[in-house]
């Protein structure tokens, strides 16, 4: 690809955000032309962006495992996608939960309010996983600026020099904590076409 192939006068001044128009739709998600719509109908919002994220960081996931990009260039935004997906479910299962991005105070909150509401204690499996993503990213910018935590081991013991994470293994526990934390929040679960 040459320069003027990227530096096109329609790369340079068309806007990024154009009004939605009847030249926009198509018969299905699959058909052209590929985009999306912000706002009106389509307005975002915290449970349907958790999973977009999760979404998301599958596919990154797969694109590596399918060896269309090596894991190292993308590893840390498939990580970034999956912990923010986390932090986005826990905001829409606790709509007045304040604006931060502290994984440990969100969990905190979490079992509060599903020990309040359902009378139930959340698995400690899951208060676990959500200790090991704050331990290496408490205020979500590690895998956004490369300003890391300590990670923490099984025993809750500092992994001092370097991590290692399994694609594989992400993959799965990433599925498994997303698929229980999702079952408090009815909006995805409605979405996902299960009664909630």
């Amino acid at each position: 690809m040459t320069r003027a192939d990227v530096f096109t006068e329609e790369a340079m001044t068309r806007p990024l955000f154009e009004e939605l128009t009847g030249d926009h739709a198509r018969e299905d998600e699959w058909s052209g032309p590929h985009g999306f719509a912000l706002g009106g109908m389509m307005q975002a919002n915290v449970a349907s962006l958790a999973e977009e994220y999760f979404a998301a960081a599958n596919e990154l996931v797969d694109a590596i495992k399918d060896k269309r990009i090596a894991d190292y260039r993308i590893g840390n935004a498939a990580l970034f996608l999956y912990r923010h997906s986390c932090e986005l479910i826990l905001k829409a299962a606790m709509p007045d939960a304040k604006k931060v991005h502290d994984l440990i105070a969100l969990t905190d909150s979490f079992v509060a309010m599903v020990k309040e509401r359902y009378g139930q204690d959340v698995p400690a499996w899951i208060v676990r996983r959500m200790k090991e993503l704050a331990a290496i990213d408490p205020g979500s910018t590690a895998f956004r600026y490369g300003a890391y935590g300590t990670p923490i081991d099984a025993a809750d013991q500092p992994i001092e020099f370097e991590a290692y994470i399994s694609l594989s293994h992400l993959q799965a526990a990433m599925l498994a904590l997303n698929t229980a934390l999702v079952s408090a929040v009815d909006e995805i679960k409605m979405a996902r076409g299960e009664r909630p």
